[in-house]
């Protein structure tokens, strides 16, 4: 019986022993991360009433061991201390972070929880599980060093054309600006780089009529390249690929519009026009003004402006359905001044259209896109203002003080406003409230889109 009992309480303790050295070999075999790395990093402040510092995204390079944010913050920002969240990988955690100070060079190791001295934040060291492997980030917080929202103005050249230059329309064409004009019988050109602006060249235009109503001169990219278009007083198009020789095209219908390229979900290319179809005014596409797809008539109650109008084609990458030719100014079929915004698409195979009275003058007005917004430039009392709109026009916001044209701008109507690719703003020419011509170049630029 003792044997059997003996025997039992040997069976468990060997049991024991070989449980416990399995046990003993497997806690030794487990391998401690070498992986110092900062997977997620992020700041928050109590002082920060804005939340400009919560919605901060801060960009971690591995490979040069530096933490910063792309977007700079506000102009201004302040706040004393912040608050960091520090992560490793998701399946580690990182045993010990030292914070280092500018001042000073002091560093001290940070318990995850206490806050930090904003400005004073250099680099960051944090070590692997390992207790061996070091990463150091050197860390910075981009400030706007200057109101991102003031536009400065710079006046480029004061004699851009030879008077007289009446009628004059300002395109962007292949690189290049071109500016058309009458002067006596005779419809004149000169061309800047786009880059430039100041140094301008005479050229010789052929095939324009003298009759053609300059301000629908307008250019347009398809697949072969850029090509422009115009509207003669008879009704009939022009149109040239180095905007120089211009041919008529022989239409489908006498063109009493040019509204501009309408965005589509389709993706293909298509001209907004208003045609004459047997006395009734429609919309229709075209590619090239040789064929028509004629659309819907024009609103019953004609205050669709169809002359001295301005237009831009706006399509937002983000928002699917925002595909529009947005219009403001110019007069009706009656002669009828417009003061409507109009909002057009295409929708269901169809032209839709919204339009919306203003609270301001839209008689003289000078549509353009610029910082992912719609601005507008109007004439009133003499001075031409700016305002932008956030919902396509629908309600416009001043511009303010920061966005005042210079004192020595001269008030304009008729102005070509242009914006390119290096987020400048291009306003040239026009003619005084007097109707003078106005020959001088000038630019503009947000600081916050300067390079």
């Amino acid at each position: 019986m003792t044997l059997k009992y003996l025997h039992q309480t040997a069976s468990i303790l060997l049991w024991v022993l070989v449980f416990s050295s399995c046990l003993n070999s497997s806690q030794s075999d487990i391998e401690l991360s070498h992986d110092a790395q900062i997977y997620s990093f992020s700041m928050s402040s109590k002082k920060d009433t804005t939340s400009a510092l919560t919605g901060t995204r801060f960009t971690i390079d591995q490979i040069n061991n530096k933490i910063f944010n792309r977007d700079s913050l506000p102009y201004l920002f302040h706040v004393d201390s912040v608050y960091l969240n520090i992560a490793g990988k998701s399946s580690y955690t990182l045993p010990r972070i030292v914070l280092n100070l500018q001042d000073k060079d002091s560093s001290y190791l940070w318990n995850g929880k206490d806050s930090v001295a904003f400005k004073r934040l250099k680099s960051i060291e944090t070590t692997a599980e390992d207790g061996k492997t070091v990463k150091l980030y050197e860390f910075k917080a981009n400030i706007h060093q200057q109101d991102p929202y003031i536009l400065n103005w710079v006046k480029i050249t004061q004699n851009q054309l030879i008077n007289p230059a009446e009628q004059q329309k300002t395109i962007l064409h292949g690189g290049k600006f071109i500016t058309y004009y009458k002067s006596g019988a005779m419809i004149k050109a000169s061309s800047s780089l786009s880059s430039d602006g100041k140094n301008w060249t005479p050229l010789t235009v052929s095939g324009l009529p003298v009759t053609v109503k300059t301000n629908t001169i307008f250019s347009t990219t398809k697949n072969s390249g850029s090509i422009a278009y115009a509207l003669n007083t008879d009704n009939n198009i022009y149109t040239s690929t180095d905007g120089l020789v211009w041919s008529k095209v022989t239409s489908d219908y006498p063109v009493i519009a040019i509204y501009g390229k309408l965005p589509s979900a389709s993706g293909e290319f298509a001209i907004l026009t208003a045609v004459n179809d047997a006395g009734t005014l429609k919309f229709a596409l075209t590619k090239d003004f040789t064929t028509f797809t004629v659309k819907s008539a024009l609103p019953s109650d004609n205050t669709l402006p169809t002359v001295d109008f301005s237009a831009v084609s706006l399509e937002n990458p983000t928002v699917f359905s925002a595909k529009y030719i947005i219009l403001s100014g110019g007069k009706d079929k009656n002669n009828i001044v417009n003061n409507k915004l109009w909002i057009i698409q295409e929708l269901n195979g169809d032209i839709t259209h919204l339009s919306e009275v203003s609270s301001i003058s839209l008689q003289l007005s000078r549509l353009f896109l610029y910082d992912n917004k719609v601005y507008l430039m109007t004439y009133e009392t003499g001075k031409n203002k700016l305002y932008y709109s956030e919902n396509y026009g629908l309600n416009w916001i001043s511009g303010g003080t920061n966005q005042t044209l210079p004192d020595n701008f001269t008030g304009r109507m008729h102005a070509s406003v242009i914006t390119d690719t290096n987020n400048f703003i291009w306003i040239l020419g026009g003619e005084s409230g007097a109707q003078v011509p106005i020959v001088d170049v000038w630019r503009g630029r947000l600081n916050k889109l300067a390079e």
